[in-house]
């Protein structure tokens, strides 16, 4: 589909306005890209790191649970589990390129309370505090990654439109039109000439 645009001169200067316009958006757009794609790689390390931490304090976790089970009984076990209090999560929103993500979350957890019963129990419940903590550590991770990649791929998105689509459009119908204004001021040029031979040839008659 051709592109509409104002006749002659004044679609030249419109054309010539939007495609210098549409190029440097497109190079704007290629720097946040490059941008983003290294948040993006940086906070999928992160989101990796946070996970594999997560798992491994989980299972350090359920081992002093499964000793507290076994030395306290499931009594002493589900009373320590009901605690006092909430935890709260606390995030430190950051910015960049336009997409807000977490940039740092910690975990406010309840002042720990006397459980009695064997040592395990304490342990289990310090293990599970420390376990908590990392589950928000990788939760912030992972929805900082998927937001910073979601803009990534929106970005992309957008630099092909306007790269491979827009900017081709543009340049053709540049094109275009200066080889229709050439071959008409051309013609203007055949015409004056032959007025002026014209006038010649009646004036010497």
């Amino acid at each position: 589909m051709s592109l509409r645009h104002p006749p002659g001169r004044a679609g030249r200067l419109w054309l010539h306005d939007r495609l210098r316009t549409a190029r440097h958006g497109a190079e704007l757009l290629r720097r946040k890209e490059d941008v983003l794609r290294r948040d993006e790689r940086r906070l999928a390390a992160l989101e990796e790191r946070t996970g594999a931490a997560w798992e491994r304090r989980c299972r350090d976790a359920e081992a002093w649970a499964v000793r507290a089970l076994v030395l306290g009984g499931r009594e002493a076990l589900e009373r320590a589990a009901l605690g006092d209090g909430h935890a709260q999560a606390d995030v430190r929103w950051r910015s960049s390129m336009g997409v807000t993500y977490a940039g740092e979350a910690t975990c406010r957890l309840p002042a720990p309370t006397a459980l009695g019963g064997p040592s395990a129990l304490a342990l289990a419940a310090d293990a599970y505090r420390i376990a908590l903590d990392a589950a928000v550590q990788h939760a912030a991770a992972a929805d900082a990654h998927a937001r910073v990649a979601a803009e990534l791929t929106a970005t992309t998105r957008r630099l092909r439109a306007v790269r491979d689509r827009w900017v081709p459009r543009l340049d053709e119908a540049l094109q275009a039109l200066d080889l229709r204004l050439d071959e008409a001021e051309r013609e203007e040029v055949v015409r004056v000439r032959w007025a002026a031979a014209a006038g010649e040839i009646e004036g010497g008659s």
